[in-house]
């Protein structure tokens, strides 16, 4: 049996597939219509061995995707797979009803991962540093915007730099107090803070990120969108390897800055070498690093290893 849920704020369309035959309901997208579900689900005769898949839309799957998981198997996927499935299938129209459909029609077919929730202590961190993150990004814009501003305009923009330097201040008071009342977190961004060129920034957002879903750093790496993406097709196409950028893309840029430190400051020798070595240009350079420290992030917070400067220098 497989269940496919589309989600939005106020309802769960679902489609339940049963020995080939499919059954549809709405549900409102609270408690008691969680319940009903479940409810709905028991009349059908779902077991322990009933498949669960949805969306990641934004927060609202997060208590029905959380009510399921504990009695079935319960998968969350990017949305943008379920697009690709669409595409594949030659689905010709959109509805609500529809997507529920298609995506227990992906669950069937592609068997996804099973999804596991975060601690609360964990969704916590992982909220403040995104909502960090955007406040950064929010007050760069605005200072770019002050810089072509009308004399007029200058004023209000300073004004809400100020705001959102309060803001920061205030944000960043609250992460510290979180790795006070957490001394686990504590642990995992002072270990990912030994790599070379990892900031207090950087650590934040990889600690936020590694999580336990991730088996290995692979899994990681393609997460992140940094995974090499070919393009190439019979003889004549040899289009250029670059990474898939399927991932999002603020965590990508939370590496940016530590791989073009860790490259100045020559952090890698010999592996920037053999980059260098076979004509690559720094950009590339840098991005390979971003991958790289990407991979040694996850390897000490897996292993619960130390940086170890001379290993890795040599790799």
């Amino acid at each position: 049996m497989h269940l496919g849920i589309d989600v939005s704020k106020n309802t769960l369309d679902c489609c339940l597939i049963s020995d080939g035959i499919f059954y549809e309901r709405k549900f409102k997208n609270d408690s008691v219509g969680i319940d009903k579900l479940q409810k709905w689900l028991d009349e059908h005769g779902a077991d322990h061995t009933l498949h669960c898949c949805c969306e990641a839309t934004g927060t609202y799957y997060e208590e029905s995707a959380k009510a399921l998981a504990r009695r079935y198997k319960m998968s969350v996927v990017n949305p943008r797979t379920i697009k690709g499935f669409s595409t594949a299938v030659m689905n010709r129209s959109k509805t609500d009803r529809q997507d529920a459909k298609l995506i227990a029609r992906y669950c069937q077919a592609m068997k996804p991962e099973q999804w596991q929730p975060l601690t609360s202590e964990h969704r916590q961190l992982q909220e403040l540093v995104r909502y960090i993150v955007r406040t950064k990004r929010q007050r760069a814009a605005e200072q770019i915007k002050r810089q072509t501003a009308p004399d007029s305009l200058k004023p209000h923009i300073q004004s809400t730099i100020e705001h959102l330097t309060e803001l920061l201040t205030r944000l960043e008071q609250d992460l510290k107090a979180h790795y006070r009342s957490h001394p686990e977190h504590d642990s995992r961004r002072k270990r990912l803070k030994t790599i070379d060129g990892i900031g207090e920034n950087a650590a934040a957002v990889l600690c936020s990120v590694i999580t336990d879903r991730f088996t290995h750093a692979k899994q990681l790496v393609a997460y992140l969108g940094l995974d090499p993406k070919e393009h190439q097709s019979g003889t004549s196409v040899r289009g250029r390897t670059r990474i898939s950028k399927i991932g999002k893309s603020d965590i990508r840029a939370a590496l940016y800055m530590p791989a073009l430190v860790a490259y100045r400051m020559g952090a890698f020798p010999d592996f920037t070498a053999r980059l260098e070595a076979k004509g690559k240009p720094p950009k590339v350079i840098i991005v390979a690093i971003m991958r790289k420290l990407a991979v040694i992030a996850f390897n000490l917070l897996k292993n619960g290893e130390e940086f170890d400067r001379s290993r890795y220098r040599k790799i």
